[in-house]
């Protein structure tokens, strides 16, 4: 890939992908430049968003967690979403970010990465680098039926640039560590991993993969702080409960938390 531009082809992608996961998509969609493919899959009718994915070459208002801006250049990472309808209660889908997660760590892995891991809910850290973002943003009724967006960016290839100096942690690759791997590869992988995960997971729940998050949590026995909207905690990480929350040993108890940013050894990762 070196300094070239790969733009991705929807025929190539469509072709890396197995035919039982192709069967099951609505549409694939690449798009030149997007706000943000979340928001345009949240633009499409109800209907339309189940198993539809949405790719762009560049996004002007990249969103992840928190409403944190996802740095988007033209051509040289991942930015993609798909949509997906649950049968179940929004209180049935509190592991849904931890699926996605570790449909991006199968799909890198499978591409060959090693070492990643990740840091809850659902970003992809390579030697404490963020590698890769997911944002799932459910609606739906209390009882069901939900309709989930699930985004994912993986940073392929972004060389440092002025732009990327201003990002706020501390970032990586996929080049650096992969340099034969190409975008429409990674594209059909994630495609795959995200498809047949959220199928099991509709299914079965979070059980098939409890033994994959123990090998891949990235917390679990270190120090970290918690940052909530008005709290901060700081303890050592003890997993995850059966529905996703963090398990944060304070010393005088164990909290379960839904939601935070987390920092590891002082250092915001």
């Amino acid at each position: 890939m070196s300094g070239a531009v790969e733009l991705l082809e929807k025929a190539l992608i469509l072709a890396g992908v197995n035919s039982q996961v192709r069967k099951k998509l609505n549409t694939l969609r690449v798009e030149a430049s997007l706000d943000s493919t979340n928001s345009a899959l949240h633009r499409l009718p109800l209907g339309e968003q189940h198993a539809t994915v949405i790719l762009a070459e560049h996004q002007s208002s990249g969103r992840g967690r928190r409403g944190r801006q996802w740095h988007s250049p033209y051509g040289r990472n991942l930015y993609l979403s798909l949509g997906w309808r649950f049968e179940q209660s929004l209180s049935e889908l509190g592991c849904l970010p931890l699926v996605v997660a570790l449909s991006a760590a199968k799909a890198l892995g499978r591409a060959g990465l090693e070492g990643h891991r990740v840091k809850w809910p659902n970003d992809l850290l390579l030697d404490g680098r963020k590698l890769c973002g997911c944002l799932v943003e459910v609606q739906g009724d209390a009882q069901g039926p939900c309709h989930a967006v699930l985004g994912v960016g993986v940073n392929v290839h972004m060389p440092q640039t002025v732009t990327t100096s201003e990002i706020d942690q501390p970032w990586t690759d996929l080049q650096s560590q992969l340099p034969h791997c190409t975008r429409n590869d990674m594209a059909a992988l994630l495609i795959e991993e995200l498809v047949e995960n959220l199928d099991l997971f509709a299914g079965q729940g979070f059980s098939p993969f409890r033994n994959l998050w123990e090998q891949m949590d990235g917390l679990k026995g270190q120090t970290i702080s918690v940052h909530g909207e008005n709290r901060l905690f700081t303890g050592v990480a003890m997993g995850i409960d059966d529905r996703g929350a963090l398990l944060l040993n304070i010393g005088t108890e164990v909290l379960k938390l839904h939601s935070g940013e987390v920092s590891l050894n002082k250092t915001k990762i």
